[in-house]
């Protein structure tokens, strides 16, 4: 059986690239997986403002995580119930990490067939490109890698 790895994030462009997924996993009787990453802000990102923040993160850093992870469980959820998956086995799980790194990985561990992601492009110039994070998973992915545009 083909295991298809579906990492979604709630954009337009992952819940279509999730859609046709399943209709591929439908033709061949695939297993799916969803997946979502979980990504904390850093602390960095506010200190290169001029920002102190380091306090406040240690201090709420597992209420934060929990929230997170609750509310990317619930949209997990959501787009899974909304897809037509028939019959095929769909297991969804909510990782905690860097969203590329976290894929790759999960695919490694799977011994995944096929990713599905979507790619994304908020402006004109850069919907020629793609998105970060779908071409780190494309450049270090174990296994063939199908983008799909939004």
């Amino acid at each position: 059986m083909k295991k298809i790895l579906i990492p979604v994030d709630g954009s337009p462009t992952s819940v279509k690239a999730a859609e046709k997924a399943a209709a591929l996993g439908k033709l061949i009787n695939g297993e799916l997986l969803f997946i979502t990453v979980v990504n904390m802000p850093s602390e960095e990102k506010y200190a290169y403002f001029g920002m102190n923040v380091e306090q406040q993160f240690t201090a709420n850093r597992k209420e934060m995580l929990a929230k997170l992870i609750q509310e990317e469980t619930k949209m997990l959820k959501i787009i899974v119930r909304n897809l037509d998956t028939g019959d095929l086995k769909v297991t969804q799980k909510v990782l905690v990490g860097r969203t590329a790194a976290e894929i790759i990985r999960i695919a490694e561990e799977e011994k995944i067939d096929y990713i599905f992601m979507g790619r994304r492009g908020f402006s004109p110039v850069e919907r020629f490109f793609v998105g970060s994070i779908t071409q780190k998973v494309i450049s270090a992915s174990p296994c063939p890698v199908i983008v799909v545009n939004g």
